[in-house]
């Protein structure tokens, strides 16, 4: 399930500007269960961005598989391009903790990644990395497609992801407005579906984060804040999983 959670942390993103701040919480619901919390804290300034993602399980999920993450990202931006610099996670199970850095260079691609598991630390170069990957991780790359939503409130975009073991494309596509009820408003509303799947491009991503988003893409509902006309996420569902249906919605959203 933290495959899902990272995922669901990452779709919780900001609209570019010369200096911002976001913060969105989120509660997940993965059939009849409360299952986790997501909290977003995203700062773009200077021609930079620096995303936080904190996930932690809830309720009956927090008793049978207690689960904590932070996940971090930095990299440069411009209108064209964003450039990847540091990829850092930090997760906690009821028997583990576990750190990965993923290093890039000033291309954006990845060439070394440090990864412990309790007390034992490994470094590792990351090598073969597809010369048209555009990161090598999935937090950059929807900082990008965030971004290009706030410049043209579509989300069609295809970028390719390669960490040097998992090779990827992450695939998104604009459906149209849809007007239906939002839980956040408590009321019927109009966003934009987006729909985002993985198309695997190697044979080693045999995890459930790759089944479900291959066969069955997750829906986002995202629209402009009418105050300061930055893109927030209304829901995020996925139709079915092993546990059932999950839906995401926003508890809390937070701009300046």
């Amino acid at each position: 399930m933290k495959k899902i959670y990272l995922f669901l942390g990452i779709l919780l993103l900001a609209k570019e500007s010369f200096a911002l701040g976001f913060r969105q919480t989120m509660d997940v619901h993965i059939g009849i269960f409360d299952a986790a919390t997501v909290t977003l804290d995203y700062q773009e300034k200077d021609g930079r961005f620096d995303i936080n993602t904190v996930v932690k399980t809830a309720n009956l999920f927090d008793t049978l598989y207690p689960f904590t993450a932070h996940y971090m990202s930095k990299g440069k931006m411009s209108d064209v391009k964003m450039v990847p610099e540091i990829y850092e996670t930090k997760t906690k199970s009821r028997n583990h903790t576990r750190n990965k850095k993923i290093f890039y260079n000033d291309k954006g691609l990845a060439y070394k990644r440090i990864s412990g598991k309790d007390n034992k630390i490994k470094e590792f170069p990351i090598v073969g990395v597809s010369k048209t990957a555009s990161a090598a991780d999935l937090q950059s790359v929807f900082a990008e497609l965030i971004h290009q939503f706030a410049q043209n409130g579509k989300c069609n975009m295809v970028r390719e992801i390669h960490d040097g073991k998992k090779h990827y494309n992450m695939i998104s596509k604009s459906k149209g407005k849809q007007k239906r009820f939002f839980d956040y408003y408590n009321k019927e509303d109009t966003a934009e579906l987006c729909v985002v799947y993985i198309e695997n491009l190697a044979d080693n991503n045999d995890n459930i984060l790759w089944d479900i988003s291959a066969e069955r893409p997750i829906k986002l509902w995202v629209k402009h804040d009418e105050k300061t006309k930055m893109p927030i996420i209304l829901e995020i569902g996925i139709d079915s999983t092993p546990l059932g249906a999950l839906k995401t919605v926003p508890t809390s959203i937070q701009t300046n």
